[in-house]
């Protein structure tokens, strides 16, 4: 199993995903986890950017208090 195969179970890829790719030929099984793989990065990096520009409309002494309200 490729290491990102595992980090996909790590990050808890739905069961069904990961029995898919599992069932895929190794090679092809892991480009597709390493494709899924930068798309959940590339997601998270626009989520971070989105939620930092959305934080800049509020006042600098509130932004802490704010985002551990909305992001936890």
């Amino acid at each position: 199993m490729s290491d990102s195969i595992s980090t996909l179970k790590n990050k808890g890829l739905p069961a069904d995903a990961l029995a898919f790719i599992e069932s895929l030929p190794a090679d092809q099984a892991s480009k597709l986890a390493d494709t899924v793989l930068a798309a959940l990065e590339t997601k998270d990096a626009r989520v971070e950017k989105a939620m930092n520009n959305a934080l800049n409309v509020v006042p600098g002494p509130f932004r802490r208090p704010v985002k551990k309200m909305l992001f936890g």
